[in-house]
């Protein structure tokens, strides 16, 4: 749970955004700023909130989500509505991803919100899901001309991939190959072993065959994960964390300003050597790692495969981490006059 100081201004958009995640559920609350210049952040973050629910766990496989995971959820909710009262938030977005848009009995879920707190989820499709979350990664990395970057979101349920360049998006696709579908279908998150990955590897090159053609076509250089996963790998490869009060004085004005965060180089040599230990460690061994979220040791094996395989299929040179994702990019979007969700019926 975070929070920004604040003097809540009775006269600025106050907007809360929901994502209910396959694995977590995320709020947002920001204050819209007036007269903000272009390049910069236009809101003011007030208060953010991460909650494990694992709503997929045990029936994504199947298509359901199980009455303990729904009630999990709408306690989520009710929690994150709380914060959204006592922040005085005029405008409450709930979006519902890979989970809820699979299984066969998301509507019991989305009924149940609206009569408990008067919220709409709007449960969006795959190529919606990657929009908004380029929308929200874009503003943190802007590559250089020529070069071409692969954006890449590892969920529970589903992988969005985007593929671009400073010019123009060159492709998208949504993947329902998640970590908790993953983890369903191979049941590897105690000890993994060393041939663990070979094992998911021909189910990968299935999967995500069209991503194959897709990064032959286009070779990209610079890969930048968005969020989840990608915030564990970085804070795991990182060698030392930023000096605040060092970076204050040299910038003094960064934080009044409020630029947008730009996206963490992750080392990638460091990452390839994660990758083999967490791969090939046990659960308990990942639990007492440093800097292990303890609701992602047994997910984040599965999501190290998914980057080693494309790692294998490209010639990647650099990998940034992007703190922006879904819920930037929805937020972007009302700055800019645009409706919340693109495509959305």
């Amino acid at each position: 749970m975070k929070t920004e100081s604040h003097n809540l201004d009775p006269t600025l958009r106050r907007v809360a955004v929901i994502d209910c995640g396959t694995n977590t559920f995320n709020l947002r609350i920001v204050e819209f700023l007036k007269d903000v210049e272009p390049g910069y952040r236009p809101w003011k973050k007030i208060f953010s909130l991460r909650l494990p629910v694992r709503l997929g766990q045990g029936g994504i496989g199947r298509g359901v989500i199980r009455p303990d995971r729904l009630a999990r959820g709408l306690d989520a909710i009710g929690i994150m509505r709380e914060a959204i009262h006592n922040y005085v938030a005029d405008e409450v977005y709930v979006i519902g991803t890979s989970a809820l848009r699979d299984a066969s009995n998301s509507k019991i879920f989305t009924q149940e919100v609206f009569n408990r707190y008067g919220y709409q989820v709007m449960i969006i499709s795959g190529s919606t899901e990657a929009e908004l979350i380029q929308t929200g990664s874009a503003l943190t990395y802007t590559p250089e001309e020529g070069v071409n970057v692969l954006t890449l979101d590892i969920g529970g349920g589903s992988t969005e991939c985007i593929l671009w360049n400073n010019n123009q998006i060159l492709w998208t696709r949504s993947f329902d190959v998640g970590v908790a579908r993953l983890k369903e279908l191979f049941k590897m998150s105690g000890l993994f072993g060393e041939d663990a990955y070979e094992k998911m590897a021909p189910y990968l090159d299935d999967m995500l065959e069209p991503l194959l053609t897709a990064l032959i076509n286009v070779k990209p250089s610079v890969l930048v994960g968005s969020s989840g996963s990608f915030d564990t790998f970085y804070h795991l490869t990182k060698l030392t964390k930023p000096d605040r009060k060092s970076s204050q004085k040299q910038n003094p004005h960064k934080s009044l300003r409020r630029v947008f965060h730009e996206a963490d180089q992750i080392d990638i040599a460091r990452f390839n050597e994660l990758s083999k230990v967490i791969i090939c460690n046990s659960l308990n061994d990942r639990l007492n790692m440093e800097g292990m979220p303890p609701d992602r040791a047994d997910l984040i094996p599965y999501a190290a495969a998914i980057i080693l395989w494309i790692e294998d299929k490209t010639d990647l040179q650099y990998f940034y981490r992007s703190k922006y994702a879904i819920r930037e990019g929805l937020l972007y979007r009302l700055y800019q006059g645009d409706p919340a969700v693109p495509s959305y019926l």
